[in-house]
C-alpha cells in the first residue's frame, strides 16, 4: 500500500518542503555534531569508480564490488525473476551522499542498465575504523515479502538525488514512467535507518512508485 503523504506528514514535515516539480532538503535543526575532516569523492573510470581521498589515504571502490539480492525484479527480457542476485554496474553522480554526523557513506549505484528494465540500489559504506577498510551495508526497499536478511531489497529503478538530514537518509527516485518519489529512512541503531515511508512528488503515468505491501 502506498504510504500517502499525510501518514508520514510528521516527519516530513521537520525533514523538507516539497514544491509541485521538485523535492528540496531543508535542515529542521542545525547539525551539532560533525566529523572534523570529512573525506572528499570522485567518480572516475566511466562512473564505474568511486575515489575516496581521506587524509593520505586514497581508497577505489568499484561499482561491481556491490552487490546485493533483488527480489521481485524482471531481467532485460523483461521475465519476472523471484530473487537474483546483482553487482553494480555504475554508480550515480548526484547519488552519492556523506553522512557527516557517522561518516557513513551513502552511494546509488546502477545494477542492470537495459530499456525499461533498469534497477537500482542504495548501499551505505561505513568506514571501519578509516577508509582502509570498509563495511557495506544494503539499504532494503520494502515489499510485498518481508525481508529477513541483511543481503536483499525489493528494485529502484533510477536513484536522482540521496541526502542526509539531521542523520534521515532520504531517496529520491523515479520510474520509467516519469514519476517520482521520495523514501526516507530514519536514523537508527543500523547504519541503514529504518524505512518511515514513501512520498510521491511527482505523478506520471504511474502511480506504483512507492513500495507495495498489497
Amino acid at each position: 500500500m502506498i504510504m500517502k503523504f499525510f501518514n508520514i506528514v510528521s516527519l516530513v514535515a521537520a525533514l523538507l518542503i516539497v514544491n509541485s516539480a521538485n523535492a528540496k532538503f531543508i535542515a529542521s535543526n542545525p547539525v551539532n555534531k560533525k566529523i572534523p575532516n570529512p573525506p572528499r569523492f570522485q567518480i572516475i573510470k566511466n562512473r564505474k569508480v568511486l575515489r575516496i581521498y581521506d587524509g593520505k589515504i586514497i581508497k577505489n571502490i568499484r561499482a561491481s564490488s556491490l552487490r546485493v539480492r533483488v527480489l521481485d525484479s524482471q531481467n532485460c527480457n523483461g521475465k519476472p525473476v523471484k530473487r537474483q542476485t546483482l553487482s553494480g554496474k555504475k554508480l550515480f553522480p548526484k547519488a552519492i551522499k556523506l553522512d557527516k554526523r557517522t561518516g557513513n557513506l551513502a552511494v546509488g549505484v546502477l545494477l542492470q542498465d537495459c530499456a525499461k528494465q533498469n534497477i537500482s540500489a542504495v548501499f551505505i559504506l561505513q568506514p571501519k575504523p578509516s577508509w582502509n577498510n570498509y563495511i557495506v551495508h544494503r539499504v532494503a526497499v520494502p515489499g510485498k515479502r518481508q525481508i529477513n536478511d541483511r543481503f536483499s531489497t525489493y528494485p529502484l529503478r533510477k536513484i536522482k538525488v540521496i541526502g542526509f538530514i539531521d542523520g534521515n537518509l532520504l531517496i529520491k527516485h523515479t520510474s520509467f514512467k516519469n514519476s517520482e518519489a521520495l523514501l526516507v529512512y530514519k536514523k537508527s541503531e543500523k547504519p541503514t535507518g529504518k524505512y518511515a515511508g514513501c512520498v510521491v512528488t511527482q505523478l506520471g503515468k504511474s502511480n506504483s512508485i512507492c513500495p507495495s505491501f498489497d
